[in-house]
């Protein structure tokens, strides 16, 4: 059964949601009851009051997520998305706040990342509804507020507090099915500056998982600045790196400084870790923010590392390869890699449906972003960009296609029908 795809709802739904500012780490005032900004939490109520409306059950869990539910059953399954989304940047020529439709595209800062797609799963659950087919299990949508900062507060919260789904997926990536995504490691190098050292002011960058846009320094009073394109750390070579871009001016200048060194061996043979394996392929690495004045500098770096490797074997190798340099190394988190095996029920059972859709039999794939699928045992990513579409997220007038919405929404509606069998 072809389930009817209400674009003008949607679209009006997800206008609403789009002018909450939700930027992570940057939403409004914390408080009791939104420990992550009020913003996030509106945007959290915002959802369940459509779900309410909708006729589901809902709950906002603390400020930290929510979620909306159809169906009876004892068990449950879910797909997780999230409202939070990253700095808007510059340079953007469409209100970033707002939806923006032209033809085929809708514009607008987590038109893609993450908030479409969440209209996308509420709009399925209610299709589901309506045609009131039939389910054995509950069917959950799982809202998260604390996904882009990386710490995931959000889905901590929730495994504390609340049933964990039997199985899920996250609509967060891309298409096939994603059985394994790489490890994610965010490392700070820090340095205290000599007195006599020549002051290099220099800043860049602002999300340390977006690849920076715009680099400035300040160098003997003259001033140097350098723009780039921004890109989603799982592919920073789909970015141009205004940080390294300016670095590299400054050194072509002849200025000597610690910082413009390190960031000469900034990249994975420079810094000893150009490793790879057989499921994943090759690390990356996303030299993505620095700060430099007179006293410190430092530089923090994305890096996503290969399913079979650890952590700690990545930043023994940094040490190593920059112990001359004199900097500090630190890891500030990790994300350890999502593996699930590619013969499961779950995703065979994604992968057929997506196969049997687009007539695309190329086989589940790996992924170097870090989704939601990663908090749950039992759970891939699964949706969202699909092979050879562009892939906005993070990027100045973020955009989504309306045809790539309608059909995720009919995949979204199959593949949590077939779940919740």
């Amino acid at each position: 059964m072809t389930m009817p795809f209400n674009q003008e709802a949607l679209l009006d739904a997800l206008r609403g949601l789009l002018k909450i500012k939700t930027i992570n780490g940057n939403a409004g005032a914390i408080t009791p009851e939104a420990p992550l900004g009020i913003n996030i939490n509106e945007a959290i109520n915002y959802v369940l009051a459509l779900g309410e409306r909708f006729g589901f059950k809902t709950k906002n869990c603390d400020g930290y997520c929510g979620y909306l539910e159809i169906g009876e059953g004892s068990e449950m399954v879910a797909a997780i998305t999230h409202i939070d989304t990253v700095e808007v940047g510059d340079d953007w020529t469409v209100p970033p706040f707002d939806l923006t439709i032209d033809g085929d595209k809708i514009y607008g800062r987590g038109t893609l990342d993450d908030k479409g797609l969440t209209m996308v799963v509420l709009f399925a659950l209610k299709a589901l509804k309506d045609a009131k087919i039939p389910l054995n299990k509950r069917v959950r949508l799982i809202i998260g507020g604390d996904e882009e900062g990386g710490n995931w507060a959000c889905m901590q919260h929730y495994k504390e507090t609340e049933e964990i789904p039997q199985y899920s997926f996250s609509p967060d990536s891309g298409y096939p099915v994603i059985f394994a995504e790489k490890g994610i490691l965010h490392v700070t190098f820090e340095k205290e500056l000599e007195q006599n050292q020549p002051v290099l002011e220099f800043n860049s960058g602002k999300q340390i998982n977006s690849v920076p846009d715009y680099a400035k320094a300040v160098f003997n009073g003259q001033t140097y600045e350098a723009k780039g394109k921004s890109a989603h750390a799982s592919e920073p070579q789909k970015g141009d790196n205004a940080l390294i871009k300016l670095a590299d001016e400054l050194n072509a200048a002849g200025i000597d400084h610690p910082l413009l060194k390190l960031l000469k061996r900034a990249t994975p043979e420079g810094l000893g870790i150009a490793f790879a394996d057989e499921v994943s392929g090759e690390l990356s690495l996303n030299p993505a923010i620095v700060h430099v004045d007179a006293k410190k500098a430092v530089l923090r770096c994305d890096i996503r590392y290969p399913v079979t490797l650890k952590g700690q074997v990545i930043l023994e190798a940094i040490q190593k390869a920059t112990a001359d340099l004199g900097f500090n190394l630190a890891m500030d988190h990790e994300t350890l890699p999502l593996h699930v095996d590619r013969d499961s029920f779950l995703v065979t059972s994604l992968q057929k449906i997506y196969a049997d859709y687009t007539g695309d039999h190329s086989g589940p794939i790996v992924s170097g972003g870090g989704t939601y699928a990663r908090a749950f045992k039992n759970s891939v990513a699964f949706g969202g960009v699909f092979p050879g579409e562009e892939n906005s997220c993070h990027q100045t007038d973020e955009f989504w296609s309306i045809e790539s919405m309608r059909k995720n929404f009919e995949i979204i509606v199959k593949a949590l029908e077939v779940l919740a069998q």
